[in-house]
């Protein structure tokens, strides 16, 4: 080899190392194909050229026209049934195929050799170039080489992109699931809890939902020294009632209470039905006892003013005000407040 192929052929090798790291570096499969359609003009001025690629079950085909620019393309390009002769394995053991008709020449490469996944074509329309048959061949192959490995990474790196895009929707699907399942269970377990401190009849705190409630204002009035006070009522002549009109009509005088207390107190305010005719409520921040009864009685005038049943609602009402610093508990209140209900009843009886 004389120094003048010499020097040309170290400067195609420096060609094809100079593509093989622009191929590594790129993370565009459009800037690989360019880079290939550039080495193929630079290398083997050729016009025409033709990239097929099988990949994650898809075929991808690619154009190359006299200055490299790449374009998509299909099977009806004249090159493509050269290509996929080499596809379905037809090429020979070096993976690459030189054809002569007319004129024009076709050199062709496949990678790997036996059963090509990738095909690369090259086409002269006048074959006068200066490099013979064999040095266009190797060329050839080693782009083909280079290009399948570039192309192959991009492939797979898009393959893992989607698999991992669809494991994290699929993530995302499942975590949204889980709230939803989250949110379904609080909304039971919430209902599951109303239901058990609620009094089926009236829709009041029932006697569990009573002490669970006012015991927390209760703490909070203790500690922050607030006004607050429990009240007792218990219904007037309701075994009368049961017993003369019937239990529907006792029942209805149990619901009837119900409605005055609930207008009688505010949302904040702990109201229930503790059993039978027995009622309590805890407020806090009412300054004074007798204005909470006062208010009770204006509710149950007003009452039984609109109903006009065969009977009228009567309450007997306690109410004690409680003192942060005696110590005594919201059960011992509740007791001092039943102990006034009565005497206020046996008066009443009186």
């Amino acid at each position: 080899m004389n120094k003048h192929d010499l020097a040309n052929e170290l400067a195609r090798t420096h060609s094809l190392l100079t593509l093989s790291c622009e191929l590594l570096q790129t993370n565009d499969s459009f800037v690989a194909l360019e880079l290939v359609g550039k080495a193929l003009v630079n290398l083997m001025h050729m016009d025409h050229a033709l990239l097929v690629v099988h990949a994650n079950d898809t075929e991808y085909v690619h154009s190359f026209d006299h200055d490299g620019h790449a374009q998509w393309s299909d099977a009806g390009n004249p090159l493509y049934l050269a290509g996929l002769s080499h596809l379905k394995g037809a090429g020979n053991g070096a993976g690459w195929q030189a054809a002569q008709a007319r004129a024009e020449t076709i050199l062709a490469a496949g990678v790997p050799p036996r059963q090509p996944m990738t095909i690369l074509l090259v086409k002269w329309d006048r074959d006068s170039h200066p490099l013979n048959i064999k040095v266009r061949q190797r060329l050839l192959t080693t782009v083909a080489e280079l290009a399948a490995a570039a192309l192959g990474k991009l492939h797979a790196r898009v393959s893992l992109e989607q698999q991992v895009s669809q494991q994290s929707e699929q993530m995302t699907d499942s975590a949204h699931a889980h709230a939803a399942e989250l949110a379904r269970r609080d909304d039971v377990e919430h209902e599951i809890r109303e239901l058990s401190l609620t009094d089926g009849m009236t829709g009041l705190r029932n006697r569990r939902g009573f002490f669970v409630e006012a015991e927390q204002a209760f703490k909070v009035a203790q500690r922050q020294h607030a006004v607050s006070a429990v009240i007792f009522v218990d219904i007037d002549g309701l075994k009368r009632i049961n017993d003369t009109i019937g239990h529907k009509a006792g029942d209805q005088l149990i619901c009837d209470t119900a409605a005055i207390l609930r207008a009688s107190f505010r949302n904040v305010d702990v109201v229930a039905r503790l059993g039978g005719d027995e009622f309590a409520a805890f407020t806090l921040g009412d300054e004074k006892p007798e204005i909470v009864v006062e208010r009770i009685k204006r509710k149950l005038h007003a009452f039984n003013l609109a109903n006009g049943r065969g009977f009228k609602v009567s309450l007997s009402i306690g109410i004690v005000q409680c003192d942060p610093t005696n110590g005594m508990t919201l059960h011992d209140y509740i007791q001092a407040a039943d102990a006034r209900m009565y005497a206020h009843k046996q008066r009443t009886l009186h």
